[in-house]
């Protein structure tokens, strides 16, 4: 026994304490959640899950920024300013009585980033190991804060033991805006049920996929929209795939008569999001900012060609030819891509292949986690070496 409880040596596994959105939220950081709790990682980590997860949003397509707090109106304000308090109150309660040997919390952007200080704030109190985990569009985030705020970012980023960024220019980024912060770099990766998908079939139409979720706008859908009438006006017979649209979203597609082109669904589980990739060609990810997302290493390891905007570390997810990159809020441009990977099989299977083989080398569960296991085992082994002195 030690001051902190039963020791590590006693138990059958390490406890990793996951705080986040966890489901029936849907989205990123989620998707990260889930695939670390079912990955090889919980032969050797028992998870523990703290959920911070308030009401969902799935009828908005615009639930970006700090205004996104009144999107969905004054009830469902109160409904998850109470809840972020009910979790927030009983946080503390849940490290002291399940005793995890280190914290994970998931932050992001905006009014998320600001609660996941909270609970990182509390685990030093407490001196919990923790991590904070930096997703979302952070360098928006960080950009359009006042001067007092991002003094205020800079000093949380020094609080935890690590900070795990998603990709090697986050890692410079938080360097520069957090120069105290330990920072280690552990990317996302896809499941194995994307990285065993198998080959595409040809088929005489070629379908556009676009994942449009509670932040379509932010997406980039306005620009989807656009693209599609210029294609419906040069005589191109592109097929889109929209899904996880909201109410808002589906009447704004039926006003502009596009349902001839468009198949649109609501929020889909995994294996519908597998379905929806097998059976598309082409991914549109026309993002105004990004984090490291998911769903494009996802539709490359699906063997879809990816149209992206060089945001985030979409450009080194990326790299060496593996997605045609067009201009942020440029329709035209991204109007032409879709044209010419449509009208060009062989161009639009080259970059398909060219993506699946990067994301089956570099962000697969296998390659990646590890290093994640690296850095929670370095933390639990210097707890264990301050208890032991």
């Amino acid at each position: 026994m030690t001051q902190d409880g039963p020791s590590v040596a006693a138990r059958h596994k390490p406890r990793v304490m996951l705080v986040g959105p966890w489901p029936p939220t849907k989205g990123g950081v989620t998707t990260f959640m889930l695939n670390v709790a079912d990955s090889q990682l919980a032969e050797q980590y028992e998870f523990l899950r703290f959920s911070t997860s308030r009401p969902l949003k799935n009828k908005l397509s615009r639930t970006y920024g700090y205004r996104a707090m009144f999107s969905a109106g004054l009830y469902r304000f109160c409904v998850s300013a109470l809840t972020t308090l009910w979790h927030v109150l009983k946080f503390p309660f849940a490290v002291l009585i399940r005793k995890p040997d280190v914290v994970q919390v998931q932050a992001s952007d905006f009014q998320a980033f600001w609660e996941s200080a909270l609970y990182v704030g509390m685990c030093r109190a407490m001196r919990a190991p923790v991590l904070m985990r930096i997703g979302g569009s952070f360098d928006h985030f960080y950009s359009s804060s006042s001067g007092r705020a991002r003094a205020m970012i800079s000093h949380v980023l020094s609080w935890p033991d690590r900070v795990v960024v998603q990709a090697e220019c986050w890692a410079e980024f938080v360097g520069v805006c957090g120069p105290e912060a330990d920072i280690v770099v552990v990317p996302n990766a896809v499941a194995d049920a994307f990285a065993s998908i198998a080959p595409k079939q040809r088929k005489p139409e070629t379908v556009c996929l676009f994942i449009a979720g509670t932040e379509a706008i932010w997406k980039g859908v306005d620009e989807v929209i656009a693209a599609i009438h210029i294609l419906r006006a040069s005589g191109n017979s592109v097929l889109f795939r929209i899904l996880a649209a909201s109410d808002d979203l589906r009447r704004r597609f039926e006003s502009e008569g596009l349902m001839d082109v468009v198949r649109m669904d609501g929020f889909v589980d995994r294996d519908g999001m597998i379905a929806a990739m097998h059976d598309s060609d082409i991914f549109l990810l026309p993002s105004y900012g990004e984090g490291f997302p998911n769903s494009l290493l996802e539709a490359m390891a699906a063997g879809l060609a990816a149209i992206v905007t060089p945001v985030g570390a979409v450009p080194e997810i990326v790299d060496g030819g593996c997605a045609v990159i067009v201009p942020v809020r440029d329709a035209k441009a991204l109007a032409f891509a879709i044209e010419c990977l449509a009208n060009d099989q062989a161009w639009r299977e080259q970059i398909a292949s060219a993506g699946r083989a990067r994301i089956l080398s570099r962000f697969v569960q296998g390659v990646v986690l590890p290093v994640l296991g690296e850095a929670w085992q370095s933390l639990i082994d210097a707890r264990l070496d301050r208890s032991a002195a």
